[in-house]
């Protein structure tokens, strides 16, 4: 069997590099890749603001779901917020340390270290985490769609409807239904990996 590509130490690399089931991910990776934008076309091109969007919803979502995979009880410290509208909401310390860690071992399984580091080398300042944290507080006080915050970069959804529409496409490249299924159960995508993917 042929021994499989290394990357060098100065190449960047995908947290899962090294896992046992990466190829799981980089399939997922791939998928997302290649079927995200054509879920963002509006008059016949990508709304880049929109899927961004869409990525920042599958992240957070599966951070979501990676919480409470992991958890065997409800997680001290989460809470559950309830809109005029009747939308659920959860929120607390243990959801926000799934986005950004505690410890630096933590920082490759943890979406904010990639989402700014990817900024970063693109020679963007990423913006403050507490803005962001304040944004979304303050959206579903007030019971309004939610939509990040740069108001000149709106996409074409909010964030529920685009959620709705991008995440059987993101279950499916995690579950392997892809071109993970040439694997069968080595395929899955484990819910650790599923914010950075």
């Amino acid at each position: 069997m042929q021994e499989r590509l290394k990357l060098k130490s100065t190449e960047p690399q995908f947290p899962w590099e090294g896992d046992k089931l990466f190829a799981a991910c980089n399939f997922a990776f791939g998928d997302l890749f290649r079927n995200l934008p054509a879920q963002t076309v509006f008059d016949g091109q990508i709304h880049v603001p929109t899927l961004l969007a869409a990525a920042g919803a599958i992240a957070g979502f599966a951070a979501q779901r990676a919480l409470f995979a992991r958890a065997d009880a409800w997680p001290a410290g989460m809470h559950i917020a309830t809109t005029k509208a009747n939308r659920i909401f959860y929120f607390g310390g243990p959801l926000n340390d799934m986005l950004v860690p505690i410890a630096p071992e933590d920082a490759p399984l943890r979406l904010w270290p990639v989402a700014a580091g990817a900024a970063v080398a693109a020679g963007v300042k990423p913006p403050g985490i507490e803005p962001m944290f304040a944004h979304v507080t303050g959206v579903i006080g007030h019971d309004a769609d939610f939509y990040p915050s740069p108001s000149d970069a709106r996409p074409r959804l909010s964030g529920l409807d685009l959620l709705r529409q991008v995440w059987p496409l993101a279950r499916d490249c995690f579950d392997g239904k892809l071109s993970g299924k040439v694997m069968r159960d080595e395929g899955v995508v484990p819910q650790r990996w599923r914010p950075v993917v």
